[in-house]
């Protein structure tokens, strides 16, 4: 008994450890990475009120993430510090698209975002085989929109809607000196968010744009707040691009599952309207 308490003693701190140094640290950070681009770019719209008009915009956001995590229970929480590039040396696949439909002075957005990543070490050999990390991140947001105002040169949009979150992560250690050990954890909620969000064309072609959004008010995250501001291009009358630089951070706690976290860097994006 007294080497059976010493063995699980041993894998309970190889676990730990591996997790603080390890890969846990660099897929924790991960599962925000790319997240929420609230709503597309819109040229001000000169078209009849009774017209529909319809926008797609896949986007890229190259975000760094910095927080307190912890989503497999039975492991503490851990302060993740991981850059853009971290995160992109482990992603499996990715998707983010924007798509609205908007007539007159009303609007709604969808947003679509998945993100897996995967990452594999030898590192706790002989004690442990290959120690692997996978991560799945998905989040899902629908929003009504209300042009609040609008002239020839801007438009300001105010939003309300609901955003979903899923966060599902695993650690699968193959059998060293030790057996096998596999744990997991998975946690999803929904925030209501509300905000604003703007246009000023500067020229013919050049615009600012940005949002300033609320969300989780305790109802899902205690608080989410989503920052955004940017510089945009207009090819053409249905298409355009945005390059700028987003804020955002989030602080979901639900018993033992903690992400409290902040997101930030540049993000791109081009919109297509028909």
């Amino acid at each position: 008994m007294g080497a059976e308490k010493r063995d699980t003693h041993l894998m309970h701190h190889k676990r730990k450890d591996y997790c603080h140094k390890g890969c846990l640290y660099r897929l924790a950070a991960i599962f925000l990475s790319t997240t929420c681009l609230a709503s597309p770019v819109y040229a001000i719209d000169d078209q009849a009120q009774d017209d529909w008009t319809f926008t797609i915009a896949p986007y890229l956001w190259g975000s760094s993430l910095a927080g307190t995590v912890a989503t497999i229970p039975g492991l503490p929480p851990v302060d993740v510090d991981s850059s853009f590039s971290d995160i992109w040396d482990n992603l499996e696949a990715a998707g983010m698209i924007v798509g609205n439909a908007r007539k007159g002075r009303w609007g709604v957005t969808g947003d679509l975002q998945y993100i897996k990543l995967e990452n594999a070490t030898d590192a706790l050999a002989p004690a442990f085989g290959t120690a692997t990390v996978k991560a799945t991140n998905k989040v899902y947001s629908l929003s009504a929109e209300y042009l609040l105002t609008n002239d020839e040169n801007s438009e300001v949009w105010g939003s309300a809607g609901l955003r979903y979150w899923s966060v599902d992560t695993s650690l699968n250690l193959a059998a060293g000196v030790n057996p096998a050990v596999s744990a997991s954890g998975k946690d999803s909620w929904i925030d209501p968010v509300i905000g604003l969000r703007g246009r000023v064309d500067m020229s013919d072609t050049v615009y600012l744009t940005g949002w300033a959004y609320a969300g989780g008010f305790g109802a899902g995250s205690e608080s989410m707040f989503d920052l955004f501001g940017a510089v945009g291009y207009q090819f053409t009358p249905v298409t355009s691009g945005v390059i700028g630089y987003r804020w955002m951070s989030v602080d979901r706690q639900n018993g033992s599952f903690v992400y409290d976290v902040e997101m930030k860097g540049l993000m791109a994006g081009l919109s297509f309207t028909f």
